[in-house]
């Protein structure tokens, strides 16, 4: 209960360190804009698929300061998002999030996009105003394997695939509402496009 009610004030001072750690560390492709801007945020394609990977932690507010709407992908980064979705010609957009897009995937948790409301209903928003076809969203941080239907007002509803429970013996609860939820072993998910036929599925 105190936690509930306890106001969080971020110090961003650890970042530009962690991010230089992580770049000697690890080899994320390159953006060929925006390559001033921090954060491990990037694209890349297979075939006709093209996937948009979002750094889900560098921008991120906190969802816990009354009065204050929190951005989990910070103005720049959530630019580039839309910008780059809207110049793709791709049959299929991934967006892959850290962290889940369903609200009910982590209870009353903020830490999701539960805590980032505004910010994600801006995006699906955009997606359809924008009359962007075949997005599918995927995400992890639950330790188990769930599909879900997210219903839309207009356009097409979006489908959620999580799956975070590959290596990691613990598991947490499954969920009635997902469209299938799964947590008795170890598991991942597959995704299979085919670009090959009229109607691409």
């Amino acid at each position: 209960p105190e936690r509930q009610h306890k106001v969080y004030v971020l110090d961003a001072s650890f970042k530009p360190i962690t991010w230089e750690i992580f770049q000697q560390n690890w080899i994320n492709p390159e953006r060929d804009d925006l390559s001033d801007l921090p954060g491990t945020f990037y694209t890349f394609s297979i075939g006709d698929v093209d996937f948009f990977m979002l750094d889900c932690r560098y921008y991120r507010t906190s969802p816990h300061i009354p009065g204050e709407v929190p951005t989990m992908l910070g103005p720049r980064q959530k630019a580039w998002l839309k910008d780059r979705l809207s110049k793709s010609d791709a049959s299929f957009k991934v967006i892959a999030s850290s962290v889940p897009w369903e609200f009910r995937s982590k209870g009353e948790s903020l830490d999701t996009w539960n805590g980032f409301r505004a910010e994600r209903n801006e995006l699906f928003d955009f997606i359809h105003q924008n009359r962007i076809e075949g997005v599918f969203l995927v995400s992890a941080d639950r330790h188990r394997s769930d599909a879900y239907r997210i219903p839309w007002s207009e356009g097409y509803d979006f489908y959620e695939f999580e799956s975070s429970k590959l290596t990691n013996p613990e598991s947490h609860g499954t969920k009635e509402h997902a469209l299938f939820s799964y947590n008795a072993k170890p598991s991942c998910g597959l995704l299979e496009f085919d670009t090959t036929v009229e109607n691409p599925t």
